[in-house]
């Protein structure tokens, strides 16, 4: 076995521990890759056995502690192991409940990135709708399994989420009444804005975008809501606006309608044409593409220089991935896809929890 150099030897067990913080920390047990965590141990072996060899030589210290620590991280994976197996076999609703928990905190953030101390008239409502319904959903399914299994613990979270579809229900209303507040020619600005908004959903997830993995209900909301937004235009018009930008906006959004709906139309073919598990690669091969941009955008990088507004979008990217994943799961489940899931969620768990420190360290 050729001797490797501490730094060598540092970076490689500094690797084991990212990975580790990215997919076990702060996990639920229940849902955790034990293949991967096998891995990692493995891997800290490897780096525990060349330290073992560079030191036949004399004492280094600086080659012990890198020991010191592979041999503390690996027993530490260890327990952390027989905690996962101990979690894995209790029931699959159980593991269940663990996911419905962490898919609500991450609907949450997604609340958090998008609403929370913005501007109530420049909200997109299409959205917040979006976000009330994957909480119903999710609150329907936490009652089902409190019912089936009485978890004390569960019944906490459930009125967690029921009181953030309260504060989201009334945001909603109170989004609705400031966006029909001010002059005619106030809001007709103000619809412009709101359009340019669902231009920009259609350009950063549609636009050279592979059909495939685009998932069709992100495009029919968009399609709604400038459905909504020409018809208050058109209500303007009517009520005695004569703003030749408000028919030249109506005009564009028409324009744009006639484009999103053939891609709507071709998005759909594009997947009904897929098997099952090509979809499911596809869309493996899409987030592999949003956690390479992450890495090199903003793992490691001093967190006051990022771009919030790119990493928000990384988030909102590696989301749609997620959906379309959970659909698979619900409709034709794969075992490929559900582990391909696990990485996605890890992943998005991690980039929300980093926009709340590139946030603070940017405050």
């Amino acid at each position: 076995m050729s001797q490797s150099s501490f730094k060598e030897l540092k970076t490689r067990a500094e690797d084991v521990y990212k990975r580790y913080e990215a997919h076990f920390a702060g996990k639920p047990r229940a849902t955790r890759d034990l293949d991967l965590l096998d891995e990692l141990i493995g891997e800290l072996g490897d780096i525990i056995d060349e330290a073992k060899v560079s030191l036949s030589g004399g004492r280094d210290p600086a080659m012990v502690s890198v020991m010191d620590m592979a041999k503390r991280n690996r027993d530490t994976y260890k327990e952390e192991r027989k905690k996962i197996v101990a979690a894995s076999q209790g029931s699959p609703t159980s593991q269940e409940a663990s996911r419905v928990v962490r898919l609500a905190n991450l609907t949450f953030g997604r609340y958090y990135r998008h609403f929370a101390g913005e501007d109530r008239r420049t909200r997109d409502t299409g959205l917040l709708t979006e976000i009330i319904l994957e909480l119903e959903q999710f609150e329907k399914r936490m009652k089902e399994i409190i019912d089936e299994e009485g978890d004390d613990q569960l019944a906490s979270d459930l009125e967690v989420v029921r009181t953030n579809l309260d504060t989201y229900r009334d945001e909603y209303r109170e989004i609705e009444k400031a966006q029909e507040t001010g002059t005619a020619e106030e809001q007709a600005s103000l619809l412009a804005h709101l359009a340019n908004q669902q231009f920009a959903i259609y350009q950063n997830h549609f636009a050279g975008k592979p059909r495939p993995s685009r998932r069709p209900g992100l495009l029919e909301r968009v399609i709604n809501q400038l459905k909504r937004i020409h018809k208050r235009m058109y209500q303007l018009s009517q009520g005695g606006l004569a703003s030749q930008s408000n028919e030249r906006n109506m005009e564009t959004i028409s324009q744009k309608l006639d484009v999103y709906e053939s891609e709507l139309d071709k998005v759909r073919e594009a997947r009904e044409s897929l098997t099952t598990r090509q979809l499911a690669g596809n869309l493996g091969a899409q987030a592999n593409e949003i956690m390479a941009e992450y890495r090199e955008d903003f793992a490691g990088q001093n967190r006051a220089t990022r771009d919030l507004e790119q990493l928000s979008l990384i988030c909102d990217r590696v989301a749609e991935i997620g959906a379309q994943m959970r659909q698979i799961q619900r409709e034709d489940p794969l075992e490929m896809n559900e582990k391909n899931l696990n990485i996605v969620l890890d992943s998005w768990t991690m980039y929300e929890s980093e926009y709340r420190k590139v946030e603070e360290a940017q405050s």
